[in-house]
């Protein structure tokens, strides 16, 4: 499968060294050119430096042709704008963000985000397993 990240921070690059491990085909995007940098050193060249808003970047990054984009950066209007690209200007099927604030939930689904993964629920749920 190919997938793009949008993000390349902790979870980002998390998930696209889980994803690359598995056998995926994974073109990451960030803003930030060393954090790209240090990615592709780790994982082989497969970061793209921009704004994962942009049509041209995401064009670079080949959404036109993946299965998957999985937003994860600190900022909900980023991950909601991109997953909102891919699948209605892109066609992208299957769309995954990270939501930082527990208020846009529901927002990203009622908006066609496939998982909205709510970051504040998610530790919630761990502390509540542990304890």
């Amino acid at each position: 499968m190919h997938i793009v990240v949008v993000g390349a921070g902790r979870v980002g690059a998390s998930v696209a060294g889980w994803l690359v491990a598995s056998g995926h085909e994974v073109a990451v995007i960030d803003e930030h050119e060393p954090t790209c940098s240090a990615l592709d050193e780790a994982l082989g060249s497969i970061s793209i430096v921009g704004d994962g808003t942009d049509v041209g970047v995401l064009s670079r990054a080949g959404v036109n042709r993946a299965d998957i984009l999985i937003a994860t950066t600190r900022r909900d209007d980023v991950n909601l704008a991109a997953c909102q690209l891919a699948k209605h200007k892109f066609g992208v099927s299957k769309t995954i963000s990270v939501v930082n604030s527990p208020d846009y939930s529901d927002m990203f689904v009622t908006l066609g985000v496939d998982v909205a993964v709510d970051i504040a629920e998610m530790v919630l749920g761990r502390v509540q397993e542990g304890m």
